[in-house]
């Protein structure tokens, strides 16, 4: 009998730590689970534009065109996005123009003039050809327009939308985008 009780006094700590320990181990898993699921360093999302977060805003963005130049200065955001080659339908370009001024003027803050063009690089000598402008002002700014551009099939801008958006077209883009 004295046997049992010294095998009882040995089993039952042994026994109560092992559940001690299966509940701690089930606590740590938890909380391990739980500090893994939050990210390290939480990215912050600013609708403030700056020179530092200028690449890494427009990265998001989803266009067609490369962006081939980008300047943040006191409330102006000067873009220049470049044709490839071959290159783009106009429709994808509006879709872009319709993308870039929607983000500039609807998602941030602190945009107030976008200075926009579509140029064309000739790949042997580097040099830069503009087929479209824009100027816009973010108290001019209607999506509406925007969403208008974006229903376009063809180069042809109605003088409305052409005029509201601020766009000035090149002989160059003429040439290359008009509709016979």
């Amino acid at each position: 009998m004295k046997h049992w009780q010294s095998v009882r006094a040995v089993i039952l700590p042994a026994a109560i730590a092992f559940i001690m320990l299966a509940l701690l181990m089930g606590l740590q898993s938890q909380a391990r689970y739980k500090v893994g699921a939050v990210a390290a360093a939480i990215p912050y999302h600013s609708r403030e534009l700056s020179d530092a977060g200028l690449v890494d805003s427009l990265t998001d963005l989803p266009l067609h065109l490369k962006i081939s130049r980008a300047d943040y200065d006191e409330g102006a955001l000067t873009l220049d996005i470049k044709l490839s080659d071959p290159p783009e339908t106009a429709a994808e370009v509006y879709e872009d123009i319709a993308s870039i001024m929607s983000f500039t003027f609807e998602g941030t803050d602190n945009v107030q003039q976008l200075y926009l063009r579509v140029v064309a690089i000739d790949r042997w000598g580097g040099k830069r050809y503009m087929l479209l402008a824009s100027n816009m002002n973010k108290d001019a700014w209607d999506l509406r327009n925007a969403e208008a551009l974006t229903q376009l099939e063809n180069g042809d801008v109605p003088p409305s939308i052409a005029a509201a958006l601020n766009l000035t077209f090149t002989n160059l883009w003429v040439k290359q985008f008009s509709s016979p």
